[in-house]
């Protein structure tokens, strides 16, 4: 599942990777914390987890917009005129 949320990168500096591998695995046990406490129901035997409800890809989806509302992608970089 940490797979599902890598971050893609081409550096070699192993304290950004290991940074990132840390996101990872964060992002992945806020989603299970959040079937837990939001779409699973307490059973006899054992709680029931409706994990279809909600896939890590969806989470991961929400998460990208979020953010691509927060921080809009720059499409140009106009230099100022020297002169």
């Amino acid at each position: 599942m940490k797979n599902q949320c890598r971050i893609r990168t081409t550096t070699k500096h192993p304290g950004v990777r290991l940074l990132f591998v840390v996101v990872a695995f964060l992002l992945v046990n806020l989603w299970i914390w959040l079937l837990w406490t939001q779409l699973s129901v307490g059973r006899r035997g054992g709680r029931r987890v409706y994990q279809e409800r909600f896939p890590l890809k969806t989470m991961l989806e929400f998460l990208c917009h979020a953010v691509e509302r927060r921080f809009p992608l720059i499409q140009a970089i106009f230099l100022p005129a020297t002169g």
